[in-house]
């Protein structure tokens, strides 16, 4: 069992992820093809990936990245400190890393960090990209249900409504793992939902970073939304039915028209449309303007986009 021991002033700030970490979805991707029984023969520039996997079948943290953008998460894999990727190289492997290139790695030679980047890049190209979409909407729809049970109930409720894995006792989270220790949480606490990972993972991550409990989400396969078989955009207009969509998790404007796909001025003439015909609810974070779908949403897009609904009414687990 790991225990999170979280402040109270950092308790209040706990959040939801904005979606799915594209890294963390690669490595669940690669526990599943790495089974005995798994027939996957990966391209040679995924192989790498391989290494990074300890005799408990973990990875070190740095492959772990809390960006929600693979652009971004491989940036930041490029620029972590070459201190950082050998402390915790040496700590998986006990100082012993068995493939010569980690060594080189754990070295900070150039030529071993290019042949991590590749294989991350391949690997997130053959075993994620493909899927990326059921993953992206699968996630937004859990998180969507996490934040409205926050936002009405309350974070502890909110907590509750997780898998079993994870508890809850006061100022202490409670997450299962072979592993007997306790975690001060000192800089934020965030969960985040995976639909590839086949259970919960605790990222501790580097010095000032959040600790990010990562939860399985099981994927649900989405209906094509193009053409004759979108009854959401033939109803609303596509543009206003991605703007809505995109609402499922309290995102700004700005948010808003990126995830859409649309200009800043069109997202907040579509968000001002929906809000007036009570589809949308906006309030106010600081100086953020955060959209919200509705319960009348949550209705409509359970009738346009049933597989997304049925995975949004998951009951929920009590903690404990």
């Amino acid at each position: 069992m790991i225990r999170l021991h979280v402040s109270p002033a950092v308790f209040q700030t706990t959040r939801f992820s904005d979606g799915p970490l594209p890294l963390v979805e690669l490595v669940g991707a690669l526990m599943r093809v790495r089974s005995p029984i798994a027939r996957w023969r990966p391209p040679e520039a995924v192989r790498p990936l391989f290494d990074l996997f300890s005799d408990r079948g973990e990875v070190p943290d740095f492959l772990l990245s809390r960006r929600t953008e693979i652009g971004a998460a491989l940036e930041e894999l490029a620029m972590t400190p070459a201190t950082r990727l050998r402390c915790e190289l040496m700590s998986a492997f006990q100082g012993r890393p068995r493939a010569a290139w980690l060594h080189g790695l754990a070295s900070g030679e150039r030529s071993a960090r290019a042949v991590l980047l590749r294989a991350v890049e391949a690997g997130h190209r053959a075993l994620v990209e493909p899927t990326w979409a059921e993953i992206a909407a699968t996630a937004h729809t859990d998180l969507a249900h996490r934040g409205r049970i926050l936002l009405r109930e309350g974070l502890a409720t909110a907590i509750a409504s997780l898998p079993s894995t994870i508890g809850h006792r006061g100022l202490t989270v409670d997450v299962d793992n072979p592993v007997d220790r306790g975690v001060p949480v000192e800089h934020g606490l965030v969960f985040a939902p995976s639909c590839l990972l086949p259970g919960t993972l605790v990222i501790t991550g580097g010095r000032g970073e959040p600790v990010t409990v990562v939860y399985p989400a099981p994927l649900a396969p989405v209906r094509a939304r193009v053409g004759r078989s979108d009854s959401l955009a033939a109803l609303l207009g596509s543009r206003r039915a991605a703007v809505l969509r995109a609402a499922a998790v309290p995102r700004g404007t700005t948010e808003l028209a990126a995830q859409a796909g649309i200009s800043l001025s069109s997202a907040s003439e579509h968000a001002s449309a929906l809000r007036n015909a009570g589809l949308i609810m906006t309030t106010r974070a600081g100086r953020k303007v955060l959209h919200t779908a509705t319960e009348l949403a949550d209705a409509l897009l359970a009738a346009c986009d049933p597989p997304l609904a049925a995975a949004s009414a998951r009951p929920a687990s009590g903690g404990r």
